[in-house]
């Protein structure tokens, strides 16, 4: 079953899709979904639709939102930043908790992209309160790309201070998303969580290297599982690739989730 419902956190509406097993018993297990950066809750050729349907089949609820000022959730891109993103994850990991239709010791999160990076910190900062951790894709080098070299997904912003903006995407993203990644500390953050973790990159990947994935194996170390997938790119623009991420990541959460019964 499908179905639309919002949230407030703070000043801002999220927007969202829940969907939720017709047949199992409850309390469902749930995930959390979270998109990349300029995208939305159905993510890229609709891979978050696809795999948030597969779970309800399999008996798992999930929702997939749009963060703050992003696509249908009110706000402003421009003044958005990670924090508050982090923030719009805990919300709804929060919502969660509190429906009784849902097992609240049965709660994943899945991100892509920066969704995956925005996951394995909000898991870290959340702690015990997540079962399980799916990633794909992880761009935590978009926070420390920023810190050491002052880019964005490849575009200086070296004259960000004195414009307020950088142009991303035909998207502006504001000084404060700037001002807000110098004080994140990704790996360090997302080492708090000892739960396990499915981390899946492709090994062409140029908007955010797989090497990504390789040093969150080392701050996971044995709870987790890494696939690369041989010449897949950030977008895993082939019906073999996405098949190879998706069956990884329903995988994992299954037994995970389905398992702890």
């Amino acid at each position: 079953m499908k179905k639309y419902i919002s949230l407030e956190n703070g000043p801002y509406l999220l927007q969202a899709t829940l969907q939720v097993p017709e047949t199992g018993s409850q309390p469902y297990p749930f995930v959390v979904f979270l998109h990349g950066y300029c995208d939305d809750r159905n993510e890229i050729n609709y891979v978050h639709t696809e795999l948030s349907e597969k779970l309800e089949k399999a008996g798992i609820a999930s929702v997939r939102f749009d963060f703050a000022g992003c696509a249908e959730s009110s706000g402003c891109f421009e003044e958005m930043t990670i924090s508050q993103w982090i923030s719009d994850a805990k919300a709804w990991v929060k919502w969660a908790q509190d429906e009784p239709w849902i097992d609240s010791n049965r709660i994943a999160l899945h991100g892509l992209s920066l969704g995956g990076c925005i996951a394995a910190m909000t898991a870290g900062e959340l702690k015990g309160q997540i079962c399980a951790l799916s990633l794909w894709c992880p761009a935590t080098d978009l926070i420390t790309n920023l810190q050491e070299h002052k880019l964005l997904v490849g575009i200086d912003l070296s004259d960000i201070e004195e414009k307020g903006y950088a142009d991303v995407e035909g998207l502006k993203a504001g000084l404060s998303f700037y001002e807000d990644a110098m004080h994140l500390h990704p790996y360090e953050t997302a080492a708090f969580y000892k739960g396990p973790v499915n981390l899946v990159h492709g090994t062409a990947d140029q908007t955010a290297s797989c090497q990504n994935s390789v040093l969150l194996k080392e701050v996971y170390g044995s709870n987790a599982q890494l696939l690369l997938v041989d010449g897949a790119d950030h977008r895993f623009l082939s019906t073999e690739w996405r098949q190879a991420r998706m069956n990884s990541a329903f995988g994992f959460l299954t037994s995970q989730l389905l398992d702890l019964e």
